[in-house]
């Protein structure tokens, strides 16, 4: 998510000169407006607020100001005289940047365009470059001027200092009137202070391995299994493996190896607005699956890892910043397996969910889940719970800047799921024990339990560890606004009771 910084939007009109554009001086009087307006075309906003005691219009925006979530400010501009119109009268509305230049060339060292530049171009909508004026009116439609305060904060931010801004717009080549010189221009100044970063352990991904020594109780647990993503590239072969392609819940994204790489000591799995051609397309297709070969393309990729490590019972530990913008699934599961094949298909061989986010009833929530075989195929029974995300973000305003840490107990008894200490559900395995699976095959896992049994002889059962971001499906329909995403992992470590 994107950090919400101070910003201050400071919009000042100023005037036009015969001899060029000035900010107010004190020893002039323009009280009088004498033939000002009269036939002469002027912008309306520029006249409104040029009084000669007075020309600056200003509006601040705080952090946490719900205008300043909102990215953007309409600035309506309209053509305007003192008189009806005889005739039409039409001018072009042009972006004057060597007055601005003129202005910053000449400004003092603490003058309003000390260090100001042109507002970038993509930082603001100017949906139209003319303005008329009707026959019969003194007053023209508004252009509406939208600038993206939100673009403009990071820019301050990226830079690491206090920033200006300006749009200066100026009327020119009117077809009927004259032009007044003196309200001719509006000048829009964007003066954006740059605010340090919240920083720290919580922001940061961890530079130390540590040991969970008797933090879970009287029993020591030890460290079995772990990856610290402290390498560049791509995840360590040995340890993780690539999906690929259309997996799942008719979600939008190709998986792929090209979207997780590991850098400054993370895995970082990235969702992209990118078009990749199914090589599977297929528009006949049909059946329950028929979604992942009709699709002659994905709009959208993204990655999921799965570990060749599997284990039963312990402590898992993942420690992420998960992206939050609407579209966005991103999930820490496991699910059971053996080393060379799957042991019992799913769910028979069980699937425990440490981390899901997605919607409920359009609410984005944290979900802790587990779930086994049922008397059906392919049909789970779930053990489930969710919360709405604001039941963090209301206690911690930075929640989702944050690292946090993802956590499983497994014992003989029971798995227990949390997030930062708070225990999210709490699974009996007294009751996850399969139906028949709509096998009836106990060699396949009907009527075992994924949790306490230990597979059949010689498999090495156990679950494995996924690592993924889905786009779409639960998560909503993504906001492209907010793309790409990152998904980030400092480590997931599993540790094991000492023998």
């Amino acid at each position: 998510m994107k950090n919400r910084y101070y910003a201050k939007w400071l919009a000042v009109s100023m005037v036009a000169f015969m001899a060029g554009l000035s900010a107010c001086e004190d020893h002039q009087d323009f009280s009088y407006k004498g033939n000002l307006d009269l036939n002469q075309l002027v912008i309306k906003q520029a006249r409104d607020i040029w009084t000669g005691s007075d020309c600056n219009v200003t509006t601040a925006l705080e952090e946490g100001d719900e205008d300043a979530d909102n990215f953007s400010y309409s600035l309506n501009i309209s053509l305007y005289q003192d008189r009806t119109a005889a005739q039409d009268a039409t001018v072009d509305l042009v972006v004057d940047a060597d007055t601005l230049a003129t202005l910053v060339s000449e400004a003092d060292e603490d003058g309003i365009y000390a260090n100001a530049s042109l507002l970038p171009e993509a930082c603001y909508l100017l949906p139209s470059t003319q303005l008329t004026l009707e026959a019969g009116s003194t007053l023209s439609d508004a252009v509406s001027l939208t600038v993206y305060s939100q673009d403009l904060i990071e820019l301050a931010q990226e830079a690491g200092r206090d920033t200006c801004f300006v749009l200066p717009l100026k009327i020119a080549n009117s077809t009927s009137y004259a032009i007044n010189p003196v309200v001719n221009t509006v000048m829009f100044i964007f003066n954006v202070t740059y605010v340090e970063p919240e920083t720290g352990p919580d922001y940061l991904p961890v530079e130390e391995e540590a040991s969970i020594g008797d933090a879970y109780g009287d029993t020591e647990y030890l460290l079995v299994w772990h990856d610290e993503f402290n390498g560049t590239g791509i995840p360590d072969a040995n340890e993780w493996r690539f999906e690929e392609g259309f997996q799942r819940n008719e979600e939008l994204q190709w998986y792929y190896d090209q979207n997780a790489v590991c850098e400054d000591g993370t895995l970082v799995i990235t969702g992209k607005v990118e078009q990749i051609e199914n090589p599977n397309y297929d528009a006949s297709a049909t059946g329950t699956n028929s979604w992942k070969y009709t699709r002659q393309y994905a709009e959208y990729t993204s990655s999921s890892i799965i570990s060749s490590y599997r284990f039963r019972k312990g402590i898992m530990e993942v420690r992420a910043k998960i992206p939050t913008a609407l579209g966005a699934w991103p999930a820490i599961w496991t699910t059971g397996a053996t080393d060379n094949s799957w042991c019992w298909e799913w769910p028979l061989g069980g699937e425990i969910d440490i981390l899901e986010y997605y919607l409920v009833n359009g609410v984005q929530s944290l979900h802790a889940n587990a779930c086994w075989g049922s008397n059906t195929r392919w049909s789970a029974t779930w053990d489930s719970y969710n919360c709405p995300l604001t039941d963090f973000t209301s206690e911690d305003k930075n929640w989702e800047e944050k690292y946090h840490l993802w956590r499983m107990d497994w014992d003989d008894d029971y798995i227990r799921l949390y997030l930062d200490d708070t225990l999210m559900n709490e699974i009996d395995l007294s009751s996850t024990s399969n139906g028949t699976g709509g096998l009836s095959d106990w060699w396949r896992g009907s009527w075992r339990n994924p949790f306490t049994d230990a597979g059949n002889d010689g498999e090495n059962f156990g679950q494995q560890i996924y690592l993924n971001l889905a786009l779409g499906g639960n998560g909503g329909t993504p906001d492209v606004t907010q793309f790409p995403l990152e998904y980030r992992v400092d480590y997931v470590r599993v540790y094991q009771k000492a023998e």
